[in-house]
């Protein structure tokens, strides 16, 4: 994957809501099936063992144990046993948006990955089950924490050629915005500048942008200018004033100000931080 579609997916991800409808672990009895219908969530099943048939769009599997499906929502699906000799897995509905939009329509990714000989994926599993049936205050937010993890192991597992961009006229455009704020950060980029870029009107263009990314174009490109000012205070020597022409902020008073309102700290304190952070391992 290059380096443009990691930044757009990573700052997709970045904005992702999400929300476990049902979970469990369970061995399916011999009625379990369901032929062509479309779920309004997504599912992930882990098989541990047994038999039986799963179909997600145009192509059918036989899962076998170890392999982690996962069944976006508003896919055409239809599942059945094959034998007395039926399923015992993890399972998992939950949505995964952004803005509206959910983030399986936006990045595509395979069926199912093999997860056999490592552990993690049942071990998110037991958590996440753990904090589903949780009665603490935090149990929710540990919820949230173990579908996140989830995915995000999928996703890490996932062939990287395979791992992409769904190439649609919203995503193209937004891809396109993205990569031309990647290229620009050293300068000032307007609305109007992007809209035209993508032939969209200002107002509308801002719409499209904040329903897709869950923040504003403005929003946006100011936490890319703080992000690339972390990491030039991290990794290089340059001075404040010469990382602003860097970022396209060439207010240093400005820079520290919006610097301070996303992390909480100061550049020159930021960067004193991650000094002390590194000498003390």
């Amino acid at each position: 994957m290059d380096i443009d579609n990691k930044q757009i997916l990573k700052s997709y991800l970045s904005n992702l809501q999400v929300n476990v409808v049902l979970a469990g672990f369970s061995n399916v009895d011999s009625n379990w099936q369901d032929i062509d219908y479309t779920p309004d969530y997504n599912k992930f099943y882990l098989l541990k063992s047994g038999e039986g048939w799963l179909k997600i769009g145009d192509c059918e599997y036989s899962p076998k144990p170890g392999q982690l499906f996962l069944m976006p929502s508003g896919l055409k699906q239809s599942y059945s046993t094959i034998s007395d000799n039926t399923f015992t897995k993890y399972w998992c509905h939950f949505t995964a948006k952004i803005g509206d939009m959910n983030i399986f329509d936006i990045i595509k990714l395979p069926d199912f990955i093999e997860t056999s000989g490592n552990e993690l994926p049942e071990s998110i599993f037991k958590e996440l089950l753990k904090n589903y049936n949780g009665i603490e205050i935090t149990s929710s937010l540990m919820l949230k924490s173990s579908i996140l993890r989830l995915i995000s192991y999928y996703i890490d597992n996932c062939d990287v050629q395979i791992t992409n961009l769904s190439k649609t006229a919203t995503t193209e455009k937004l891809s396109l915005v993205m990569q031309y704020v990647e290229s620009n950060l050293n300068r000032n980029i307007t609305i109007e500048e992007l809209a035209g870029l993508v032939y969209l009107h200002p107002n509308y263009f801002i719409r499209l942008f904040k329903k897709n990314f869950g923040i504003s174009p403005i929003h946006y490109i100011n936490k890319r200018r703080i992000e690339e000012a972390q990491q030039l205070l991290i990794n290089s020597g340059l001075s404040v004033s010469e990382i602003c022409n860097i970022v396209g902020i060439s207010d240093i008073y400005y820079l520290s100000r919006l610097f301070k309102e996303y992390t909480g700290f100061s550049p020159s304190a930021f960067r004193q931080l991650n000094k002390k952070s590194n000498t003390t391992g």
